[in-house]
């Protein structure tokens, strides 16, 4: 029952279309170039602090190992990490099916060509592509 409640005062908070919410803790920022390439995407670009983003990594159901920084939610998607605008884009072109989104995992961050993967609402994961 609490995990139900907890989705469903998120499904609140992002029930606008076009308003992204980047959830980033304290500790954290947000590459500016990243940050640009999002209001690319989405007409609002809000970033949430936070003491702690663990609990909302848990809930939504994205796996330990290929978690990052910031937890955004665009359009009922999450996009964990400073995942590439041009992935975000090809996942919107083609949504597989059961996904909730995608990750660039922490580990990927300082690579020229940055692998990011497809989460699936049953907490598995798989390569989804390459981007730069």
């Amino acid at each position: 029952m609490k995990k139900f409640l907890f989705l469903l005062s998120f499904s609140v908070l992002f029930a606008h279309e076009n308003k992204m919410q980047i959830f980033q803790p304290i500790s954290s920022t947000c590459p500016k170039e990243w940050l640009d390439e999002m209001e690319k995407i989405a007409k609002n670009v809000e970033i949430v602090t936070v003491h702690s983003n663990k609990d909302i990594k848990r809930n939504v159901g994205i796996p330990k190992n290929i978690q990052s920084c910031n937890t955004s939610f665009f359009n009922d998607y999450v996009f964990e990490g400073n995942v590439p605008y041009l992935a975000i884009q090809d996942f919107f072109k083609n949504i597989p099916k059961n996904a909730i989104g995608l990750s660039l995992p922490s580990y990927e961050n300082e690579k020229k060509l940055k692998q990011v993967y497809i989460i699936f609402e049953d907490y598995t994961y798989e390569k989804f592509g390459k981007y730069n």
